[in-house]
């Protein structure tokens, strides 16, 4: 087997379309196998299959949110006895920006569906091309959540970028409200949450009549987090965290906000941590279209190899890791993962139509 393909029949752009899989099947023909998941344990028996057959090429049929859930399975599988200590790894993998951000994908240069860069990659080792690659930085987290019944639950992923707490992580909360996550709906958050901040953050908020999204939006947005932070070894003296963001690789946020160029630097991390008042990150709002370091007092933005949060209090955290929401986390650590592989394929402009017999 060449190609493993997975896909999510509930994912959002997929519901309309009921025979996904026999699409995507189409395209890889008998090099490769295309499986439905419709939750996240149904991904381990594929990726069994998959290590089993030896296949090249992971493809996570999704954009960011579809290829963490397969690298985080990847892992646990390998830790498995059938194949811990036989040297199997995680190999090239490929997501397909079909997701909200695709961080990763543009980061590395593929452009295209799933079918359009399927297409290509079936053809490239058709005709007996070499297959570039990229390589990418990610980062190792480890955490406890609380389970329903209040027992803890440790978990272990590999990550590109988390919005861990303060206004990234309530920003990407407002996102999920929206129900699509375009740069048109980025731009609406930005704008509601600068909008309401005049009326929000003061006594005016208290006037009877005052519309519910002047009242809230940005005292919801800039609601702190109470966490305990250890930033590489030191411990932080702050506890009410307005910030806290970490990343392997820069983004750009739908071509509105760009984060983290200090990450591009390989091996390093890149946090931007802090307790800024809500004026401060309003201010900053022209240096985040930049990709410009964050100014402003209270605010780390820069270089860092480890993270470590822990909640305080009875309030847990519900970081958001490339995408994907990890409510009920007790505590949770970053560092730097493993650098992966992604297969870089030229695609062309008909590859979206066209299909294999």
């Amino acid at each position: 087997m060449e190609i493993g393909v997975i896909t999510n029949p509930n994912s959002r752009k997929n519901q309309r379309k009921p025979n996904r899989a026999d699409e995507l099947q189409s395209i890889v023909g008998d090099l490769g196998r295309v499986h439905q998941t419709r939750d996240t344990e149904a991904i381990k028996p594929v990726i069994r299959e998959f290590l089993r057959n030896k296949a090249r090429f992971w493809v996570s049929d999704g954009g960011d949110g579809a290829l963490h859930w397969m690298l985080r399975t990847g892992m646990e599988v390998l830790e498995e006895d059938e194949f811990r200590g036989t040297g199997a790894a995680i190999p090239l993998a490929m997501p397909t920006n079909g997701g909200s951000i695709d961080f990763v994908a543009h980061n590395v240069g593929l452009r295209g569906n799933a079918e359009t860069l399927l297409s290509a990659l079936r053809r490239t080792l058709e005709e007996g091309k070499v297959i570039e690659e990229a390589e990418v930085d990610s980062m190792l987290i480890t955490g406890v959540r609380v389970d329903e019944n209040g027992h803890d639950m440790p978990f272990r992923t590999l990550g590109f970028a988390s919005a861990a707490g303060g206004v990234g992580q309530r920003f990407f909360e407002k996102l999920f409200e929206c129900g699509e996550h375009t740069s048109k709906d980025i731009l609406n958050v930005a704008v509601k949450t600068v909008s309401s901040a005049p009326v929000a953050l003061s006594p005016l908020r208290h006037l009877p009549g005052m519309p519910d999204v002047l009242r809230n939006f940005a005292t919801d947005m800039f609601r702190p987090t109470r966490v305990r932070m250890t930033l590489d070894g030191q411990v932080q003296p702050y506890t009410d965290c307005t910030g806290i963001h970490i990343a392997s690789m820069a983004i750009n946020l739908g071509n509105v906000f760009r984060f983290f160029s200090k990450a591009d630097e390989p091996g390093q991390l890149h946090a931007i941590v802090g307790t800024p008042t809500p004026a401060t990150m309003i201010r900053n709002i022209p240096r985040m279209t930049l990709g410009l370091p964050m100014q402003g007092k209270n605010i780390y933005d820069g270089p860092c190899t480890e993270m470590t949060l822990e909640a305080l209090d009875d309030e847990l955290m519900g970081p958001i890791i490339d995408g994907e929401y990890y409510p009920n986390t007790r505590s949770i650590s970053f560092a730097p993962g493993p650098r992966l592989r992604i297969p870089r394929v030229r695609t062309q402009p008909l590859d979206q139509f066209r299909r294999w017999n």
